[in-house]
């Protein structure tokens, strides 16, 4: 089994903002800096475990992130 990891930042309230992800927490942290840190939550460390590419598609073409969205670590 493969994992994915990468970092989350959850948007706070207004649904018309995306959430952000990144591949390091600096990235996630500049991009909140960046986007105005008032709309997000603070990063969080996400894995998602999957077995191939297309599990891996899958999990992230499906509505609402598929799978439940990774786990937190």
């Amino acid at each position: 089994m493969a994992k994915l990891t990468y970092w989350y930042c959850a948007s706070i309230g207004d649904s018309d903002v995306y959430s952000i992800i990144s591949k390091t927490k600096k990235g996630a942290l500049a991009k909140r800096e960046e986007y105005g840190v008032k709309y997000y939550k603070p990063p969080v460390k996400k894995t998602l475990d999957y077995l191939d590419a297309f599990d891996l598609f899958d999990w992230a073409t499906s509505e609402g992130g598929g799978r439940g969205c990774g786990t937190t670590n």
